[in-house]
């Protein structure tokens, strides 16, 4: 019995990440993206190698250098692996300005809401799709009437 449930989460596994590599290669294609580097990891299934960096980052309260030091050493987009899910990085303008302005339907924030929401509200931060484009909006009609 162990070994059947064991079997049908392991084939749910991977043929979520089958789904999502052809999504993602179905978004690649549309928008005519280039593959991002991929930051080295000793393994990139799980991401157990970075999960320990960032935790150590966390102990020492260096986070942010070393997310700094980090996208100096890969460039302003990369790919990496955490917790078996695959994260893109960026901070090239281009892609941020498509992502926040030009995009923003095609990219999901996921269950950022939960998370953040009790802290920060619904908003520009928390939010996708209209509500999140109403509040985009507003905040930009504010700034040209101050």
């Amino acid at each position: 019995m162990f070994l059947l449930a064991f079997a049908a989460l392991v084939s749910l596994y991977a043929g979520q990440k089958v789904i999502s590599y052809f999504a993602a290669r179905r978004f690649i294609k549309k928008n005519g993206c280039k593959l991002p580097h991929r930051l080295p990891q000793s393994e990139r299934i799980i991401g157990y190698g970075l999960l320990k960096e960032v935790k150590e980052s966390e102990r020492k309260k260096t986070i942010l250098e070393d997310s700094r030091q980090r996208t100096e050493a890969n460039g302003e987009t990369f790919q990496m692996t955490l917790m078996g899910n695959t994260f893109i990085k960026t901070i090239d303008p281009e892609n941020v300005k498509s992502i926040l302005a030009t995009k923003f339907e095609d990219f999901g924030l996921g269950s950022r809401l939960d998370s953040f929401g009790p802290l920060l509200g619904s908003g520009i931060f928390t939010t996708d799709g209209a509500h999140w484009e109403h509040s985009r909006v507003s905040s930009d009609i504010e700034r040209v009437r101050r």
